[in-house]
């Protein structure tokens, strides 16, 4: 009896303890290893979504089996299942497969697309292949070397499934579109922000993917930003920021 609760009380302190905590990762560049900064990572869970720095580094809130998605301009996004796996991590260390142009039968004309769309086409177009084969598991490694992803292909199974998958796989795509709209590069151009300024107020202030739609014009992105950094500006300048 003794022996049975002792072993009992061993694998009590080895299991790891969950509840919400904030957990900090890099994302990288699966051809160069370098970091990839101002990408967008989000909690599908509790639908927050965070930038990472210009090292690529990034700080989330999370909980066990909660969903994380990773989303850059020029890459795939990729997801990441949190589980017991990585609760003793320090630091999570991820990778996105950027994307090559290869549209296969698919006659495009670039001209009057704009890079998002052609990404967007690529994406796509892989998606639907995966969806469309049974040769891939329902769960496989994620090309990250972090750990276990979700693969969009197990959800054919059943048609609600299958629907699914369609909205998970747009859910990301609408990231792609914010990502695309609301670039690092713009952002600095009329607000002077650079380092952990320019990323808390890209965070802060990221705008929704229904406005973008309904304010689709240079302009109308100006006028955003300009309020936005009024109000920026009311704040205390974080300690350690440019």
């Amino acid at each position: 009896m003794k022996r049975n609760l002792l072993a009992f009380l061993c694998c009590v302190m080895i299991m790891p303890v969950f509840g919400q905590k904030i957990i900090q990762g890099v994302l990288k560049d699966s051809a160069t290893l370098n970091p990839i900064g101002y990408a967008s990572v989000t909690n599908i869970v509790t639908n927050k979504t965070v930038i990472t720095n210009d090292k690529g580094i990034f700080n989330i809130l999370v909980d066990e089996d909660d969903i994380l998605t990773f989303s850059a301009v020029g890459y795939h996004f990729d997801t990441l299942h949190y589980n017991f796996r990585y609760a003793n991590q320090s630091q999570l260390v991820l990778i996105l497969n950027p994307l090559v142009a290869n549209l296969g039968n698919v006659t495009v004309k670039t001209k009057g697309y704009s890079q998002y769309q052609l990404d967007s086409m690529q994406r796509r177009k892989e998606f639907l292949a995966d969806v469309g084969t049974n040769k891939i598991p329902a769960i496989s490694g994620a090309n990250s070397g972090a750990g276990i992803a979700l693969n969009l292909d197990r959800f054919k199974k059943k048609e609600k499934k299958k629907r699914d998958a369609y909205e998970f796989f747009d859910t990301n795509e609408m990231q792609e579109y914010i990502n695309y709209r609301f670039p690092p590069s713009f952002v600095h151009q009329y607000t002077g922000l650079e380092g952990d300024s320019l990323q808390l107020f890209m965070e802060k202030y990221r705008p929704e993917f229904k406005w973008l739609r309904t304010h689709g014009t240079e302009e109308d992105l100006k006028y955003y930003i300009n309020d936005c950094l009024k109000d920026f500006h009311k704040e205390p300048t974080p300690a350690g920021s440019n």
